[in-house]
């Protein structure tokens, strides 16, 4: 049955008579059985008698202060967005300006991806994934407002694709092969979410639980896999990204018993900006640095500097001698003679071995059906993924590279003759966009005490079965 809500004003005010009758009746002026307290307390407010008991109990419990309970909307529900669907996402932003001609708003771009991605979120969501991205909303040439890609982003997949597309023009000699590496995960509940069934036969069914997590590295270029390379082990935290599960020491010890071993030819190592892949060598002393440490830093860079300075300009003299990051990774690589490239930030559309663990995790999910060895059926996916597989991938991120490559005269050079329609403009709540704080993808956690609650892989983990 349902029950109105009593407000909270009008509860303190019957928690007021019933105190005011319970000390009429414990001076003797009227009736002293605690029950008849409640019913004239009933009869003067119109509720009833348990109503009565109930508020009394809470305003002797809450010592007479009373607050209104709220009501429990069910929020929309959200669909997680994974690699895929935030490069899907860029991609229509450039398909605005590139092929539309009109400057996205969150307006108009919010029904084109909940038409064509299937996007389930509301236009602040859109905003936050669109900043998560590397995009902000700022003022264009025009002096409207337009969304814009961050230039330190766009700059950086200019240099990727310059030095992905010069070798690939090089002649067969003297072209390396471009090896891709990544990380994912799957559960052991992976499985389809459909399949035909019908009353007698109930096809497969759906786990209650995610299960064990194990978490899979592996390496590949247009010629399949990197042989040997495939590592799988199960990972211990599961409320967290799969990433935490890995470190720098996990990293390297794979890049060194696993990868290198196997690649024997001078090769160019794609990889994403994850932080165990990005741990800094020669790393340079922050505003969190001691001032001792900061002076030492100076001094062994031969930097001059007086005794008497003080933080502020001593942090301003390595920022202006800071130099370029030498990656722990990149140093081991180049020993045995590879070359290491990373990818631009939020671009795993530029890696093969995405489309690849998607192959690979459709021919999981299809053969996890009853109890089974998620790790063996794994290894049979990635041992049955083609030579023909990656090299589709890699001509499909080809294609990929070649449109970036062509768009960027239209997205930086051709700025200003994007056409804004006015009908399409954002309201104020999308014009405080720009006031809004932006995602800082060039401050990676790079040290290895970030990744909390990592177990380091036993040795015999690399040992092949």
């Amino acid at each position: 049955m349902n029950r109105s809500v009593i407000r909270s004003s009008a509860r303190e005010i019957i928690y007021k008579v019933y105190k005011r009758c319970l000390a009429e009746s414990e001076a003797g002026q009227y009736l002293s059985d605690l029950n008849d307290v409640y019913k004239r307390t009933a009869e003067m407010t119109g509720k009833s008698v348990s109503t009565i008991r109930r508020i009394a109990l809470e305003g002797q419990r809450n010592k007479g202060v009373f607050s209104t309970p709220g009501k429990h909307r069910a929020g929309r529900p959200r669909k997680d967005l994974d690699d895929f669907d935030l490069c899907a996402i860029r991609q229509k932003i450039q398909f605005f300006y590139t092929v539309k001609k009109i400057a996205p708003t969150l307006r108009n771009l919010l029904p084109v991806v909940r038409e064509d991605l299937q996007f389930s979120g509301s236009r602040e969501h859109l905003r936050k994934v669109l900043i998560k991205l590397g995009f902000k909303y700022r003022k264009c040439q025009s002096d409207r407002q337009a969304l814009m890609e961050k230039p330190n982003i766009a700059a950086k997949r200019e240099v990727y694709l310059e030095k992905i597309i010069e070798n690939r023009n090089l002649p067969d000699d003297l072209r390396k092969d471009i090896i891709y590496l990544d990380e994912s995960y799957v559960h052991t509940s992976y499985k389809l979410k459909k399949c035909w069934q019908s009353i007698d036969i109930h096809g497969i069914k759906e786990n209650v639980s995610k299960g064990k997590r194990y978490i899979i590295i592996h390496a590949g270029s247009e010629n399949g896999f990197v042989p040997n390379a495939l590592l799988i082990f199960s990972g211990k935290n599961k409320n967290e990204d799969y990433h935490s599960e890995m470190n720098k020491n996990n990293f390297t010890k794979w890049v060194t018993e696993k990868l290198i071993p196997n690649v024997p030819k001078p090769s160019i190592i794609v990889m994403d900006n994850a932080p165990y892949h990005s741990v800094v060598r020669n790393k340079a002393p922050t505003s969190a640095s001691k001032v001792s440490e900061i002076k030492l830093w100076l001094s062994e860079n031969n930097i001059p500097f007086s005794d008497t300075t003080r933080k502020p300009n001593l942090l301003m003299l390595v920022k202006q001698h800071k130099p370029e990051p030498i990656y722990e990774i990149d140093d081991l690589l180049n020993r045995h003679g590879h070359t290491v490239v990373r990818l631009p930030p939020y671009h795993c559309d530029l890696n093969p071995i995405e489309l690849v663990w998607g192959i690979a995790k459709q021919k999981i999910a299809s053969h996890n059906v009853g109890s089974v060895d998620i790790k063996a059926v794994a290894e049979q996916a990635f041992q049955s993924i083609s030579t023909n597989d990656w090299r589709n991938s890699c001509q499909h991120v080809m294609k990929i590279e070649r449109e970036y490559y062509e768009r960027g005269r239209t997205l930086y050079d051709d700025i200003e003759r994007i056409i804004i329609n006015l009908q399409d403009e954002s309201s104020s709540t999308e014009s405080s966009e720009d006031s809004q704080q932006t995602v800082d993808e060039d401050s990676p956690q790079n040290s290895d005490e970030d990744c909390s609650g990592v177990e380091y892989l036993d040795e015999s983990i690399f040992d092949s079965d």
